[in-house]
């Protein structure tokens, strides 16, 4: 984004896998903190933490950033994010995103975790 601030949007996609068991609920609990204005700190230190996702995890990261946890509480048992997840992945599936993760630059496809290097070669050709 520092590199390219008028040429590059990110649109972040849930895409909890099946096999991780608790890769939904942090989905979930990224999209409360979404509700709250902090998804990207949220995501941030959700993947700080990777290894750390059971519930009191998750409402002690949403502590540290100061949500509002009374909400944050509700939109998690309401599985009120649910609906959103399902789109996501529904649309994961259309475009052949089977891993996460999975990245698109214009349409072109960058698997797996890449270094910047990697997706600033693809937005340049594509900028070209």
């Amino acid at each position: 984004m520092k590199d390219y601030p008028k040429d590059l949007k990110i649109v972040f996609k849930q895409q909890p896998l099946p096999f991780h068991k608790r890769a939904r609920p942090a989905a979930m609990a990224s999209l409360a903190a979404h509700q709250q204005g902090k998804f990207w700190e949220y995501h941030d230190v959700l993947f700080q933490n990777m290894k750390k996702l059971e519930d009191a995890d998750l409402e002690g990261y949403a502590k540290g950033l100061k949500l509002n946890m009374k909400k944050f509480k509700k939109y998690m048992a309401d599985g009120a994010g649910e609906e959103q997840i399902k789109r996501d992945q529904a649309v994961a599936a259309k475009v052949g995103a089977r891993g996460t993760p999975t990245s698109f630059v214009n349409g072109y496809m960058v698997r797996g975790a890449q270094p910047v290097d990697a997706f600033k070669k693809v937005i340049d050709r594509e900028l070209a």
